[in-house]
Order: C-alpha cells, then sequence, then structure tokens
C-alpha cells in the first residue's frame, strides 16, 4: 500500500518499536508513531524529520482505561499521527486526546463504562471477531474480582463462521453467556443467532449449565 499511494508523507503507526521496517523508516527521516516503554509506562512518541516528539503517556488519555483498552491505545496513536499530518500542534492533540473519553455522550455504543450499580458494566457494540477479542482483552486486563457475565450476539448478515469466531474469543473467559439477538434480523430467524452462538460456545468447550438463551436484545440486558 505504501508503495502505491500518492501521498507526499508515509507515515506507519505500530506498538512494536523494534519494528524492522519502522525503525529504517525513521532512519531515513520519516514520520511514524510508536508506543514505546518508558519510567512512567507506556508513552505515544511521534518521529518526524529526525525528531523524536513524546507525545504523551497511554495511562492519562481517558479513553484508554488507564492504558489497558489497548484498541483505543492504538485508535489514539492514529488519531494522533493524523492529527500531525493535518498540521496540528503536539499541544492540540494532547487536549483532544485528554477531553475525549469512551461515556455514552461521547462515544455511544463503543465501549461506554458504568460503575453506578454496585458491579461494573461495560457496553460495546462489538459486531466482528476482532472487536469482541478486543473487549476479551479488557476485560482480562481489568482483572475483575466477582463472576463475570457477558452477553454476547452477531449480527445477522454475518457469516456462520463468523459467530463461530466470536464464540471462540470469548469462550473460556467468563463465568456466564447469555446468547441474545440484535433487534434488526438481517434475515435470520428470531432465535436463529442466539442458538447459533449457544452451539458454538459449547463446541468451545463451555458447559452448557452456563449458556443461557435470553432472545430479545433488552431482555437480556435486564
Amino acid at each position: 500500500m505504501a508503495a502505491l499511494s500518492p501521498a507526499k508523507h508515509i507515515m506507519y503507526v505500530t506498538r512494536n518499536r523494534d519494528h524492522m521496517l519502522v525503525r529504517e523508516h525513521i532512519r531515513l527521516g520519516k514520520r511514524a508513531v510508536v508506543l514505546e516503554q518508558g519510567l512512567n509506562g507506556e508513552q505515544i512518541v511521534i518521529y518526524d524529520n529526525g525528531m523524536q516528539l513524546p507525545l504523551m503517556w497511554t495511562h492519562v488519555i481517558p479513553a484508554t482505561l488507564e492504558g489497558k483498552a489497548l484498541h483505543n491505545v492504538e485508535n489514539a496513536m492514529f488519531a494522533a499521527g493524523m492529527a500531525y499530518a493535518l498540521g496540528k500542534t503536539l499541544d492540540q492533540i494532547r487536549n483532544g486526546l485528554r477531553t475525549f473519553d469512551n461515556t455514552f455522550f461521547q462515544s455511544p455504543g463503543r465501549m461506554n463504562v458504568f460503575d453506578a450499580h454496585g458491579f461494573r458494566a461495560i457496553l460495546d457494540y462489538g459486531h466482528n471477531e476482532a472487536a469482541v477479542g478486543a473487549m476479551v482483552d479488557l476485560v482480562e486486563r481489568l482483572q475483575p474480582r466477582g463472576k463475570k457475565i457477558v452477553g454476547v450476539t452477531c449480527p445477522g448478515d454475518r457469516r456462520d463462521e463468523d459467530v463461530t469466531a466470536i464464540a471462540a474469543k470469548v469462550a473460556g473467559h467468563f463465568d456466564r453467556y447469555i446468547c441474545h439477538r440484535d433487534d434488526g434480523l438481517r434475515g435470520r430467524a428470531p432465535d436463529e443467532m442466539p442458538r447459533l452462538m449457544r452451539a458454538a460456545l459449547s463446541a468451545h468447550g463451555v458447559d452448557d449449565s452456563a449458556i443461557h438463551i435470553v432472545e430479545q436484545e433488552e431482555d437480556a440486558l435486564n
């Protein structure tokens, strides 16, 4: 893609500071955004024209949940890179990252966290294997002390193998699994998606007693 791009500048973004392609790119004075380990945690660093420009620690970016939501660390890195390429100053980029969070009001349906009920609830419209995997990784990094309950589904217009892939991501990481369906069926029968999900979870080693079908989305949430 880089070889075919007409862009004046190519900027690589990586969590791997030892990536050989990116290191050579930086050595040639070209642009990159890199996640680097420091004494105070992980830091986003921009490289440009031989300069190393420390941007900010990931744990002070609200949308990363103190750096534990790695997918939002990556999102912040890409956002920083694009803003820098558009001519924004480092202080403008820092201000943007500090003032954007994952509340329902700023980012509805995307990793919204609710702590007002005596337990923590995380709401995310993860509709593919990668998104669901990111949520599972986040839950593991948060190291919850109590039981872990997941409500899981897959949009009806996905392939059966996509259901299996999502089930594989969540299997073994929770104490209870509630299988439901989206309000929009997208061509599936009303009970088809939750039953496919239950079968996929069972095939991935989840005990049947831990799997529950509650078809309606709102009922499953309750």
